[in-house]
């Protein structure tokens, strides 16, 4: 597929597969356009896309659309995990792109006000957007290796979230207490979800969405709210690019439990 052979769409996937920093590697897995269904292995070997060859195998045999674990794992034993990126998916219900984009960017000011102002945003390639907190910007101390702890930063996260919209939208309802959350105002409906399940995909940024065909294209935070489907089409999609956070996100302490801290603090002060 020729869009796949650009080298900025390579660099894009590839670079966030490999992650970095040594804080472990990302699963990997592709759309088979054949068998209509996702891959996770290629000769009964896991798919990571840490090479062009590994790349230039996946497109052989039929990949039109690439995934990524937003979990980080130590090489390739996929059976234990490291910890995860902070992800939260938009999906639009009804009132489509323009509503998810406002929600999106209200979630976005919401993460900078609770401390995180580099958070990675990219469209879905359909009727929403993504966002994450890369596990670099975690603070060691808000989850200090445990991953409830690490969930539980996020649900944190995620109220916080809540009750920010809720203080500066004076029409919006929010029905749940948990992930998903619908997000209402008038007939206009969003879904927000934190994505955690163990070994969980995502779709890679510069991918090609498999239904749709629009770009998975990474968005510059501020830029979210003047987004359009046309800065996704294969075509014209340019990345902004996703880099590793200039400094790590220390409000985010404030969000951890000292309670569910502590044992996990005491157990690496004794080891």
């Amino acid at each position: 597929m020729d869009y796949y052979r650009r080298l900025n769409v390579r660099r894009a996937i590839m670079d966030f597969a490999r992650a970095s920093k040594g804080s472990g590697e990302r699963e990997c897995a592709f759309y088979n356009a054949r068998t209509k269904g996702i891959q996770r292995h290629l000769s009964e070997h896991p798919i990571v896309l840490d090479s062009a060859a590994a790349f230039d195998r996946a497109l052989a045999s039929r990949a039109t659309a690439f995934y990524c674990s937003y979990w980080r794992y130590p090489g390739q034993d996929f059976s234990r995990a490291l910890g995860h990126d902070l992800v939260w998916t938009v999906r639009a219900r009804r009132g489509g792109l323009r509503f998810a984009r406002t929600v999106t960017a209200s979630v976005i000011e919401a993460l900078a006000d609770g401390g995180v102002s580099e958070p990675w945003v990219k469209y879905s390639g359909r009727l929403g957007f993504d966002l994450l907190i890369s596990l670099e910007a975690i603070p060691n101390e808000a989850w200090a290796g445990d991953g409830d702890a690490l969930a539980d930063l996020q649900g944190r996260l995620t109220s916080y979230i809540v009750s920010y919209l809720v203080e500066r939208w004076s029409n919006i309802h929010i029905d749940g207490a948990s992930s998903p959350l619908k997000i209402k105002r008038g007939t206009d409906t969003c879904l927000l979800s934190e994505l955690r399940a163990r070994r969980g995909l995502l779709l890679a940024p510069m991918s090609l969405n498999p239904e749709s065909g629009l770009v998975s294209v990474p968005i510059a935070p501020d830029e979210v709210a003047e987004f359009s489907v046309l800065d996704a089409s294969p075509a014209d999609a340019r990345a902004f690019e996703w880099v590793q956070p200039s400094r790590v996100a220390r409000e985010l302490v404030k969000y951890a439990r000292p309670w569910q801290l502590a044992p996990v603090q005491t157990k690496l002060a004794i080891a």
